[in-house]
């Protein structure tokens, strides 16, 4: 089990989530914006904040739909079954930006993910890294609120 932090704001997402040693909350971790990197077969605890407004936490190929409200602090899990690139939407009018509100989780075979880590400790080299997978629709994930 694996713990990320979604940070939503008018009008981005913003993620963080262990590096290398595996740990929240200690040095190598690693924060992106608008990109979300898991692994295939692991089940990922969420901890959804809203720094400003109401937002709403959704990846519709996950059925995954979670409210962010600003002093709280929501939790749930998912655990993503195929790897591909998967739209995250915010679902609640949250301001003039709210379409424009738009990221992505990329779902990773452990070995995939494992080298997107080493990537992601070099900032140059994870900007110029962008995976590209598909999906065909069979079964995405399980999801747990």
């Amino acid at each position: 089990e694996q713990t990320v932090r979604i940070f939503s704001q008018q009008w981005a997402w913003s993620f963080q989530q262990p590096g290398a040693d595996g740990i929240l909350d200690t040095a190598d971790d690693i924060r992106t914006v608008g990109e979300l990197h898991v692994k295939t077969d692991t089940t990922y605890r969420f901890e959804l904040m809203s720094r400003d407004v109401l937002h709403s936490f959704s990846v519709p190929m996950f059925r995954l739909k979670q409210d962010a409200v600003p002093g709280r602090t929501i939790t749930g899990w998912f655990r993503a079954t195929r790897p591909g690139n998967y739209d995250i939407q915010c679902t609640q009018m949250c301001g003039i930006g709210h379409g424009l509100m738009a990221a992505r989780i990329i779902v990773e075979t452990p070995e995939q993910h494992s080298a997107w880590i080493r990537r992601a400790s070099n900032p140059a080299v994870a900007a110029a890294t962008q995976p590209a997978l598909d999906t065909d629709g069979a079964k995405l994930a399980e999801v747990r609120p």
